[in-house]
């Protein structure tokens, strides 16, 4: 019974292995809708970019500048962010000015202005977007928190005690 279990499952490997990759790029493949005729590469990758929310386009475009430095690639985020059509939680004016800024290949006159255009939405002129480009992180010393580790130490403490209760019982059955 076993050797047939083995052989099934052996059969099914060989006749799911060939379609594995056409699986892992099911999504990659047929599922954008095709590019506009008449449009340059550059122009259906701008298009691309631009039907994303002008917000994540610009912290990429920050996310960019600041680990990479990659000018270029910033400044299509900035230009895409720029004609999007969702420019919520965005200041449009600082984002101008930085894709000006990107322009002349001032790039680190770009990330203070893209840092203001991502903070002047939540109440600041500067430093409210690096929380959320991962630049800075503060720990929450909260209650949440506190009963978090409580918890989780009393259910450790509880399994430890039904770990040697239960080798006790099995012990004295012996």
């Amino acid at each position: 019974m076993r050797r047939l279990g083995a052989l099934a499952a052996f059969v099914c490997l060989v006749l799911l292995a060939p379609a594995a990759p056409s699986w892992a790029h099911r999504d990659e493949e047929g599922t954008e809708p095709p590019a506009r005729p008449g449009l340059s590469a550059e122009e259906a990758e701008l298009e691309e970019l631009a039907s994303q929310p002008a917000r994540i386009l610009a912290q990429q475009a920050l996310a960019m500048l600041e680990v990479t430095g990659d000018d270029v690639e910033a400044g299509e985020r900035v230009e895409a962010a720029l004609v999007s059509e969702d420019q919520d939680d965005v200041d449009t004016a600082a984002l101008a000015e930085a894709a000006e800024a990107l322009e002349r290949g001032e790039h680190e006159a770009a990330i203070p202005l893209l840092d203001a255009a991502l903070s002047r939405p939540l109440g600041a002129d500067q430093g409210a977007a690096l929380h959320e480009a991962g630049r800075e992180y503060r720990p929450a010393r909260d209650a949440q928190e506190i009963v978090g580790i409580i918890v989780g130490g009393a259910l450790l403490l509880l399994g430890l005690l039904s770990l040697l209760l239960g080798r006790r019982s099995t012990a004295a059955a012996h």
